[in-house]
This record gives structure tokens, C-alpha cells and sequence, in this order.
């Protein structure tokens, strides 16, 4: 598994002492907790032969092979710190089962019925053959499988940024080592933590959070799924490799009227009321982001860029690169990679005219 290539980066963990060195190697260390304790692991579920066929041709898939390298090349890419990602990095919800599925309750244990390790693993070499060397991922991805025999066994290069889910700051710096441990090349602070402490009036934790992150030598972002976190940051002259901050239209069914919109309802109960908020949109006033996002040089990940499957690939895609995002985070099944790989190359080729410039040069 990959760690970020900062030669300073075992001595500062040692060093600052948070948690115990780091093994010998990258791989060692994304075994440790991982192979301990597995809350739900099945084997390979076939749909079809073809589908069989698949897994035995992702698993022996050389990712150095010239041909599999051409493909690759064809995903345009940008700089966040020290590392090249591709323009569209995939998301974690899918494996998280964290579905968004409003009032359709069988999704989410259709989903845990079909993303089996296995073909959770399948997803993961998909998305690099078509050039999406990046993934958002949590340290619970790693009990719930055995994430580290993607790398170990299917030749996995994939590097992947930690999403660290906490709003106890006195927590924060054990946990993001425990993310560094498992081999996360990047880092950012948890949506859910920079609206709460925003809502909360308690935004020096934002800042303190960015802090600890900046000792550890690894590209660190702020998330947030509402505006005035990351302008917070920005008013405070704080300096991320990035920002996350969702992004997508309101012109889907399921869209609550604006009228009714409020700070911290996506953290509270849904409502039967389709007027009312219903775990249905993540992005309150998208014209007020991207008018803002304008004049902002920290690269901008979009994600939620689909309203979660509200909103076609296609429509949402286009959307997020005309207006302004250096990248997009989408959650995605196997079958779905391919589409959104070649959608992200169309859109970002026919994006030339957006008015924020690309602030996340290749």
C-alpha cells in the first residue's frame, strides 16, 4: 500500500509520538489492524459466467502493461501537493454502504449484497485500468474489509486519501495516525467536523485540526458541505492543498425548495414532508458557491456532484467542471466506472471556457 514519498515522513510520526512507529514497509503496516478484526467478509458472488471471467481478468490485470498504461493516459491530471490525481477520484460511500437513499430502503442491503470484497476489489482495479489512481477512504473500510489484499494480491497501486470521521478534536491526531498507519497518502478534515464546529461557534477547532494534519508531511485538505466553512478558511488565511466542498445543482425532484434549506439539517432527522429536507441535497445554494469558488487558488475537489444518483452522470459531471472544480469525487459500482471515466475526459476537454481557471495544473 502506498504511503505519501516524504522521506521525513516515519521520523515525524515517531517523533511526535502519537501513536507507535510505523512497520518496516508500506505493506506490512496496511495489513496491522486491517487482517485483525473483519466485521463482514463473503467470497466472490457471481452473476454470470462473464462476470467470472472479469474477476479473473482484473485480478491478473498488469497495470504496467504499455497497452493498460495507453488507457490510463487518456484520464487528464492535476497536482494537489506532492501528488498527480486523476480528475475524477472515486468515493468511498459505496463501500461504506452509506447509500443516500431516501426513502428506498432496500438499497442499501442490495448494495451490501453485491459489493463483496471481491467485487469491491474488481471496482478498485476498474477504476485504474481507466486512469483513477485515486480514492477517498475511511479507517472502517479497513475492518469492514480486508482492503490491504488489494494491494498485497491484486497488484493494486491505488493511492488514497483519509477521510477522518470525528468531531472531538482531542481525538483528532490519534485517529489521523491511524489512517496514516494504513498507508493513506493524503488527508483532510471531515465535512460533518467543519460544518458542526462552524455551526457550533467553535471554529478554532478547524483551524487546530488543519494544524495537526500540516505536522505529518502529507497533502491536507479542508472538507465541508456548506460554504461558510471553507470561507472561514480563506478569511483566516488558512493555505490547504485542497478544499472538498460539494457541489451540484437543485434542478432534480427531490430538491427541497430553497426557502425551506437549513444550516445543519442534512445532521438531524429526515422528514416524511418533501418539502422539507429528506437526505436529498448536499449542495444548499450552488450559484453562492460558485460565485465564490471564482477567486479562490486552493484546488477544489466537488463532490456529491450527483445529489447521490439524483442527477444523471452526464448533467452532473459537466456541471461541476463548467464551474469551476479542478475534480470530482464520485462513489461508484464496477459497472459504472467506465462511463464516468470517459464522461470526466469529454467534460474536462470541453470545459476550456469556464471562468475559474485550473488552479490544479498536471
Amino acid at each position: 500500500m502506498r504511503f505519501a514519498k516524504n522521506p521525513n515522513r516515519r521520523e515525524v510520526l515517531r517523533t511526535l509520538g502519537a501513536l507507535p512507529v510505523l512497520g518496516i514497509s508500506s505493506r506490512s503496516s496496511a495489513k496491522g489492524k486491517s487482517q485483525d478484526k473483519v466485521d463482514a467478509v463473503t467470497g466472490p458472488t457471481f452473476i454470470a459466467r462473464s462476470d467470472k471471467q472479469e474477476y479473473a481478468r482484473l485480478k491478473a490485470l498488469d497495470l504496467n502493461d504499455p497497452k493498460v498504461v495507453a488507457r490510463q493516459k487518456k484520464m487528464p491530471t492535476g497536482k494537489i501537493g506532492n501528488l498527480s490525481v486523476g480528475r475524477l477520484i472515486s468515493g468511498s460511500n459505496l463501500i461504506s454502504m452509506n447509500m443516500h437513499a431516501r426513502d428506498l430502503d432496500y438499497v442499501t442491503a442490495l448494495a451490501t449484497h453485491y459489493n463483496t470484497e471481491e467485487r469491491v476489489f474488481m471496482t478498485l482495479k476498474l477504476c485504474e485500468e481507466h486512469g483513477i489512481n485515486t480514492i477517498v477512504l475511511k479507517n472502517h473500510n479497513f475492518k469492514r474489509f480486508r482492503l490491504s489484499k488489494y494491494w498485497d494480491e491484486w497488484g493494486g497501486k491505488m493511492q488514497w486519501i483519509a477521510d477522518v470521521i470525528t468531531t472531538d478534536i482531542n481525538s483528532y491526531e490519534r485517529l489521523l495516525v491511524e489512517h496514516l498507519e494504513l498507508g493513506a497518502s493524503a488527508a483532510y478534515l471531515w465535512g460533518g467536523a467543519s460544518d458542526t464546529w462552524y455551526y457550533q461557534k467553535k471554529q478554532d477547532n478547524i483551524i487546530k485540526a488543519f494544524e495537526i494534519m500540516k505536522k505529518y508531511k502529507i497533502p491536507v485538505g479542508i472538507c465541508a458541505h456548506r460554504l461558510e466553512p471553507i470561507a472561514f478558511c480563506q478569511k483566516q488565511g488558512l493555505v490547504p492543498d485542497f478544499y472538498m466542498l460539494t457541489l451540484h445543482h437543485d434542478r432534480y425532484w427531490s430538491a427541497h425548495p430553497k426557502t425551506n434549506r437549513r444550516f445543519m439539517e442534512m445532521y438531524g432527522k429526515d422528514s416524511p414532508d418533501h418539502a422539507q429536507y429528506h437526505d436529498n441535497m448536499f449542495c444548499h445554494n450552488h450559484e453562492q458557491t460558485v460565485a465564490f469558488m471564482q477567486d479562490v487558488k486552493v484546488p477544489w475537489i466537488a463532490f456529491k456532484v450527483l445529489a447521490a444518483g439524483a442527477i444523471g452522470a452526464k448533467d452532473g459531471i459537466n456541471y461541476a467542471f463548467k464551474s469551476g472544480a479542478d475534480f470530482i469525487c464520485l462513489g461508484m459500482f464496477d459497472f459504472q466506472v467506465k462511463q464516468d471515466a470517459e464522461l470526466t475526459q469529454k467534460a474536462v476537454a470541453e470545459s476550456n471556457s469556464r471562468k475559474r481557471p485550473w488552479v490544479a495544473r498536471a
